[in-house]
Parts: C-alpha cells; structure tokens; sequence
C-alpha cells in the first residue's frame, strides 16, 4: 500500500511539473493573452443614456483597454467616438463608419481597417463603432451624429456582422454596474419578447464579483484559461447543434446565447416578426443617409458562416443580396480565426477589400479627394 501511494505521489508530483513548464512555456505564446479579462474596459469609457442604455463618453483621455487580445489604449473624441479629434474643412468629404466591435476595433487606433482605409484613400474616416450594438443602436446614433457634424459624409459604411440580429432583438441591452457594461435583463421570452429585468440580488452579485476581481488561477495560469474557453466553446457548439436538431428554446438568457437566426420562422412567429423589423431599419439607414446626400455601404465581416437551409437564415440572406447598398461577404477574414478583431492582418485586409469594391461600385475616389497622405 506505500509502495502504491508513493508510485501515485511521484506521478502527480510529475504530471504537476510538465503542467507548470507548460504553462510557463505558453506564456511566450500569443496564448498567454487569454489570461487577460475577457473585456477589461476603463472606468468611464461607457455612459448611460436613456435611449440607447449605454452609449461611449465624449472626450475620454487615453486608458489601457484590457481584453483576451494585445491590450492597447483607447480614448474618445468631442462627438464620442474612438478616433482623433474631427477637424474636419468646410464641405470636406468624409467617411463615416459605423458597426460594432469589428469597426470600434479591438485594436489600436492606427491599426484600426478605418485607419487603414484612411491611408489608403486619403480621405478622413470619422471611425464610431461601438462594440455590442446592433443597427437599431447604430442608426440612433448615426442620427445624432450627422445632426453634430459640420456636414454630413459623402459615405457612411456600414460592417455588419450576424450577431446584430440579437443585439436589436435584445436592445438597449446593458447597464452600468460599478463602471462595466451589464446585460440588464434576466431573460427574454421568444414567444412575446417580455423582458425579466435584472433583479437587485443579481445586480449586488454582479458587482461583488466586479470588485473581487478575477480569481488565482485566472491571473495566473495560461492553461487554466485555455480550458475554461475551451469549455465555453464547446458548449456553445452544443448548443448550436441541439437548436439545429430541434430542441425549443423558450427564453434568450444572454445576449448570443445562440444566434436567433437558427430558429425555425413558423415555431417562433415573433423572432421572425423581429427579424422583418431589423430589415427595415437597415433599409431606413440607407434611407436616411441617401436624404442627407450621402451613400450607404455595407460590408459583412465573414462568409456568413450560418447553415444555408434555416428558414431566417434563407429570408435574411435573400434579403442581404437584394439590397443594392450591400457590397458583399468579406471570405477574406474567414482565416483568422483566433480573432479577426485584432489579428495581424486582418484589418489592412478588410480595408483591401473595401477599396476594392467601392472602387468597382464608383464610391471611391470621392469627389474632392486627395491624395492618399
């Protein structure tokens, strides 16, 4: 019986350093970022507002943004948006863009696809993505903001991505609990869209856990951190694939919990009414800046990487290469798959792209535009 325990003893003792070498080696990978919190943001970067739930400061000075990524300081200008100051001359034509994460940039601001675009064009990109928003977020704002502009933009492009669906069905979807971004919902019911709010015993949860701070092993242990989101990502395959084969969802627990374009149209009758919505606000952006004399673009992020025979998938996409503004699928970003938010690459790639295309559209060069500087 020693002799057993002494054989599991110097196994254990064994198995324990090749963990710590590995773990220690992994640090000197692009790895070790996933010790970093998954969005670390600094204390006031995000505000309240009462249309929008919670919106970007104005003129927040540069703060380090933390995230499972290079982590790299952010800022805001006069008008609330992740970029330098406007500056703009009189009747100068701009580019203004607009989205979520993949346009606010999870990278820094010169190696942003806007500043890329900018470069390349030599044309003023006013850069006001917001991360976690949706075009019901985005079109509010983009009213606002060609309302406090001298002039309105030549172009607004628009990056898309298929989570947008889920933050208009879920929109205004956060809070500000202790300076960090909440959902502040509970749930929401697919079958009516009643929303359970945050309770208060949820909120007091929430910002204990914010002020505890992370715990031992995620500071420290790159392997523990890769387990946890390994674990994460496959439950959300899970999820995915027991939604395909049929099972109900009744309640949207979180934001993406699972992309609400998989359900079926005819067991969620009031998704698919929602999704009918979310189309007509895409169609009133494009509206709305043709009236202001500009034109609207709109680029999405990937291959639209969703099963082609989902009856919102089919109406969405149907919807998508009908609509004369929307300049295509980027394919291109689908190789980055660690993150194409902030890959080495991917941003000069999409701005690539871009050009590309506008320029085959005749949206580039615009009228009145330098050279690239």
């Amino acid at each position: 019986m020693r002799d057993w325990l002494k054989i599991v003893a110097w196994n254990g003792a064994f198995i324990l350093l090749v963990l710590l070498i590995m773990d220690v080696a992994l640090r000197w990978t692009q790895f070790d970022e996933v010790r970093h919190p998954s969005v670390l943001d600094p204390p006031g970067y995000y505000g309240t507002d009462a249309e929008l739930g919670t919106t970007l400061n104005k003129n927040v000075t540069a703060q380090t943004f933390r995230f499972r990524g290079p982590s790299h300081d952010i800022f805001t200008n006069e008008i609330g948006c992740f970029d330098t100051p406007v500056k703009l001359k009189p009747n100068e034509p701009y580019i203004l863009a607009i989205g979520d994460s993949f346009t606010w940039g999870y990278a820094p601001l010169e190696t942003k696809w806007t500043s890329h675009l900018e470069r390349k064009t030599g044309t003023r990109v006013l850069k006001c993505g917001i991360s976690g928003t949706g075009t019901r977020h985005q079109l509010a704002r983009l009213k606002r903001l060609i309302t406090r502009l001298p002039h309105a933009p030549s172009l607004v492009i628009h990056l898309y991505d298929t989570t947008d669906f889920n933050d208009d069905f879920t929109f205004p979807a956060y809070t500000l609990i202790a300076n960090k971004r909440i959902e502040n919902f509970e749930n929401i019911n697919l079958a009516d869209g009643h929303r359970e709010p945050l309770s208060e015993a949820r909120r007091a949860e929430f910002e204990a856990r914010i002020k505890k701070g992370r715990g031992f092993f995620q500071k420290h242990s790159t392997l523990y951190n890769i387990a946890l989101s390994g674990l994460e990502v496959e439950s959300r395959v899970e999820r995915r694939r027991l939604l395909i084969e049929g099972k109900k969802e009744t309640h949207l627990t979180s934001k993406y919990d699972f992309n609400l374009l998989l359900l079926d149209d005819k067991r969620y009758p009031y998704v698919a009414s929602k999704l009918e919505a979310h189309i007509g606000r895409i169609r009133e952006m494009d509206a709305f800046v043709r009236a202001k004399g500009g034109r609207y673009v709109m680029f999405h992020t990937n291959s639209f990487r969703l099963p082609r025979d989902r009856p919102l998938v089919q109406r969405f996409k149907a919807f998508l290469e009908g609509f004369d503004p929307f300049l295509g699928w980027m394919p291109e970003l689908d190789k980055y798959r660690f993150d194409p938010h902030w890959s080495p690459g991917s941003n000069g790639v999409a701005a690539k792209v871009m050009i590309e295309r506008l320029k085959t559209k005749g949206h580039l060069p615009l009228k009145g535009t330098t050279a690239p500087r």
